[in-house]
């Protein structure tokens, strides 16, 4: 009966969990759909790329500092208009939510509408 009981928390628990972690990562696509995709007419994948990062720490460094590491990386590379719009990300306190989203795209999640790259796009020559 014990027993039983552990599993169903356990199970309900981990559902818990899990639908916490999509919420973060659909936030975050909801605020790159709004103000990257919609203004600088890049997709996620092209995103990740234009930022040179290899692998998900690379890409968490650049999220430190509240972005500014990331913001900085935008203009250097001369896409403004995505710096803007990750500013604007930053100003409403969503950029957890919009890392969260990256983090997935690097893992291979990448959903409808933002394009969709063969793996051997992510490796850099």
């Amino acid at each position: 009966m014990k027993l039983a009981r552990i599993l169903v928390a356990s199970t309900i628990g981990l559902s818990l969990a899990t639908s916490v972690a999509l919420a973060d990562y659909n936030k975050g696509f909801k605020y790159y759909s709004k103000y990257i995709k919609k203004k600088a007419h890049i997709k996620a994948p092209q995103f990740v790329k234009i930022l040179g990062v290899n692998s998900v720490d690379e890409l968490k460094a650049l999220f430190k500092d509240n972005g500014k590491p990331l913001v900085e990386k935008l203009k250097a590379t001369g896409h403004e208009k995505a710096a803007n719009a990750v500013e604007k990300i930053i100003k409403k306190h969503k950029l957890q939510d919009l890392e969260d989203f990256l983090v997935g795209i690097m893992n291979g999640k990448i959903p409808a509408g933002c394009g969709w790259y063969h793996p051997s796009f992510f490796l850099h020559t």
